[in-house]
């Protein structure tokens, strides 16, 4: 009863057998239940309205997920599988951070390793969102971690992370973590009856695509290079007949696509290439698994299964480890537990959020005008159901959050253009919903910016004003057009499709007909409109955030724009061509009158736009994102 006691809350240690445990005798058979979260970024209230949640009752809201309720059945279960005599590995595959408003207590006491300590998982590994500060303040977040109360001692396995090992960049401080300290190349877990589990994290090709602020990090990610196949597999065969463990777990931040029709993407392709792997715990692609996936590679056979997203499901994967052949006994066989309003909520989690909530509401309080509010505050009611189409197409949130950034950023009498990517939007907004703070800034949530004076330092990607000439202009709305015809082709584009606002395409198939501004104050796109000509001059200014600019001077993406035929070369107001060196240049200035930059962000501009007189006033109305007034337009 003293262990199940400490098991309850969170606080016992997994590194040992129970003392009830008995294996089974028939080649010393032991039984094993892996718990599995991943993709939880930070989503300590559900994915649900915000001010509905209701971890303290049952059967009064419709959130999904909640780290109340995720404790109470992890808990649940890991009294339930040791009960039964099985061994229990609580793990995470990536992507705990960065998603929510909990995200500003990033360099006090970080929520998810909080939460991950608190709960004694035993294992985690890195995602590509672990990475959206860069790794010198994800190192900071460890650290803070490490020195907060109840502190942060969870191994943090990285196998395919590569440091760059010269001393004065900004991996110093996260390679200064790896090896005896919380980073582990792999690692190997003994439990007292003599059974060895050896772990692996990786970080998939496309996710490794998806950080763009990990440099001077970088990933042995592609696992279909004969590199990188011998130094995982080398990985594998050291844990094997080195360490002599039992089962093989990989952590990997890799992703299956379509895992419940015919399933492909990186983690299939880890399976296919390397042997030796006995379970593949996966994550990045938010598509859990309804059943074991088996990748048969000679003969061997890897079992890959995702828990999902968000914290709305938790993951239960039961199999047998024979100890004397050194293999899985049979086929895994996997539980989902769907994460919602019929559990009532841990008791000492709750307290824990109640208590983050509070030191959120302070931050919030000691802003400016407008950005002075709380968790709670409703700043607007949707007229209309907006969600992510899960396609590359024109969208009403997306051009919400367009015309947002365009508010902010527009001049009277200017015609200015709004740019906002696919893949920075998280998530939507039902019909008739009374819009807290919280749920706002949980749609466009990610990155800090790179300029540590900005006081407070708060998350969101820093929004910059840039120019670009008629030609590129329409190239803009060819890249649209190009994206929208060759989805189902190459998918991994649909992040980069950009809504727009001020602005109004007409084309057939990629070839761009016309581009016309509204005018500068016209957010309803029924005034008239003023043809943008071709040519270099003049230039036309387009507000976007940080995270899109730092993809497109990527040479992925511009390698693609030339193979496609478009230049984007956006610029300063000057007509210099920005890059890397001189991009903070372009930030949008809140406060002018104050000295330096007071910047905004997707998040403080959707806030404004919300909540101003000039802008929404507290309504989101159903024209125009009903599409009623369309601004790509298919002729």
């Amino acid at each position: 009863m003293i262990a199940l006691t400490f098991l309850v809350t969170g606080c016992s240690s997994s590194s040992d057998t129970p003392f009830w445990f008995l294996p089974e005798p028939e080649d010393e058979i032991v039984r094993m239940t892996l718990l599995q979260t991943t993709d939880m970024h930070d989503t300590v209230s559900g994915v649900g309205s915000f001010n509905d949640y209701t971890p303290g009752s049952t059967g009064d809201d419709t959130v999904q997920g909640g780290w109340a309720r995720l404790a109470a059945k992890i808990n649940q279960v890991k009294i339930d599988r040791l009960l039964s005599g099985a061994l229990v590995l609580l793990v995470d595959s990536g992507d705990y951070n960065m998603g929510t408003a909990y995200d500003m207590l990033w360099n006090t006491d970080p929520a998810p390793f909080r939460f991950i300590n608190t709960m004694g998982y035993d294992l985690i590994t890195l995602g590509n969102h672990e990475f959206d500060y860069g790794p010198k303040k994800l190192a900071l977040m460890i650290n803070r971690a490490r020195a907060s109360t109840g502190g942060f001692s969870i191994p943090i396995i990285a196998t395919n992370t590569v440091f760059d090992g010269i001393a004065g960049t900004d991996d110093d401080d996260l390679q200064a973590l790896s090896g005896s300290v919380i980073i582990n190349d792999y690692y190997v877990k003994t439990y007292s009856n003599g059974l060895k589990v050896g772990v692996i994290g990786l970080m998939g090709k496309t996710a490794d695509a998806y950080a763009p602020n990990a440099p001077p990090v970088t990933f042995k990610s592609d696992y279909e290079n004969a590199d990188v196949k011998a130094f995982i597999q080398g990985k594998v065969d050291a844990l094997r007949n080195t360490e002599g463990v039992h089962v093989v777990i990989a952590l990997s931040h890799s992703g299956v696509i379509d895992p419940n029709g015919t399933p492909s993407g990186d983690d299939i392709k880890l399976a296919e290439n390397i042997t030796g792997i006995d379970i593949i715990a996966s994550g990045h692609e938010h598509r859990m698994t309804n059943t074991v996936i088996p990748i048969v590679n000679g003969s061997h056979t890897s079992y890959i299964i995702c828990a999902g997203a968000n914290g709305t499901n938790l993951a239960q994967l039961d199999f047998r480890v024979n100890m004397t052949q050194k293999r899985l006994d049979e086929a895994p066989t996997l539980t989902n537990h769907t994460i919602n309003d019929t559990i009532l909520g841990n008791v000492l989690i709750n307290s824990m959020v109640q208590n983050m909530n509070d030191t959120i509401n302070a931050i919030l309080a000691l802003l400016p005008p407008p950005l002075n509010t709380s968790l709670e505050t409703i700043v607007a009611t949707s007229s209309l159901a907006l969600d992510d189409p899960g396609s590359a197409r024109e969208f009403g949130l997306g051009n919400l959050l367009a015309d947002s950034v365009r508010y902010v950023g527009t001049e009277a009498s200017i015609p200015t253009i709004g740019a906002f990517a696919n893949g920075v939007i998280r998530g939507t907004f039902q019909e008739n919903q009374q819009i807290a703070f919280a749920d706002l800034f949980a749609i466009v949530p990610l990155g800090i910016t790179t300029d540590d004076t900005q006081d407070p330092l708060l998350p969101g990607y820093p929004l910059l004003k840039v120019y670009l000439n008629g030609n590129e202009v329409r190239d803009l709305c060819k890249f649209d057009a190009t994206i929208m015809a060759y989805q189902l082709l190459f998918p991994q584009y649909i992040a980069y499709f950009s809504s727009i606002s001020g602005l109004k395409c007409t084309y057939t198939g990629t070839t761009v007909n016309d581009a016309r501004a509204y005018a500068w104050d016209d957010y309803t796109c029924s005034g008239p409109t003023t043809s943008i000509p071709t040519g270099t001059t003049p230039l036309y200014p387009v507000v976007i955030d940080k995270y899109t600019m730092d993809m497109l001077l990527t040479p992925s993406i511009q390698n693609l724009l030339t193979a496609l035929g478009i230049s984007l070369q956006p610029k300063l107001s000057g007509g210099t061509v920005i890059d890397a060196s001189n991009l903070m240049e372009a930030r949008l200035d809140r406060d002018t009158g104050t000295p330096g930059v007071q910047e905004y962000y997707a998040w403080s501009a959707a806030l404004k736009f919300f909540t101003d007189p000039g802008g929404l006033n507290g309504t989101i109305p159903v024209s125009p994102y009903n599409l009623s007034e369309r601004r790509l337009v298919e002729e």
